[in-house]
């Protein structure tokens, strides 16, 4: 029995347009995630779906939230800061927290004016 709420074509539509964002060609892709040509094409056409292991990896590759690329709902803010930061070392998470706290500081601060 087919659900109505796993649209196929539009999670394929969803990695593509990931892919696209990272300007790698579908050829790149496959071989970074360890897929063939063909399997990529059906699963950006929506035509086929993959196993668990590989669309996770897709979406860790893509640096795309696997609920986004499933049901099309943005992940929060929270979690989009968590995917970028994913694979970062330490010292650059630090930086980063620093950063965005300066940040809200300074517009904390602004606000106030």
């Amino acid at each position: 029995m087919k659900q109505a709420w796993l649209d196929k074509k539009e999670m394929g539509l969803r990695i593509r347009a990931a892919r696209e964002r990272q300007n790698w060609t579908r050829e790149q892709v496959a071989e970074k995630v360890e897929l063939s040509v063909n399997t990529m094409t059906d699963i950006e056409s929506g035509r086929n779906g993959t196993r668990l292991e590989n669309f996770a990896r897709l979406c860790r590759l893509l640096q795309v939230d696997a609920g986004y690329v499933l049901f099309g709902e943005a992940p929060a803010p929270a979690q989009r800061v968590a995917d970028l930061l994913r694979d970062r070392d330490e010292e650059t998470v630090r930086v980063v927290e620093k950063t965005v706290e300066a940040l809200l500081r300074a517009l904390d601060a602004e606000r106030e004016q």
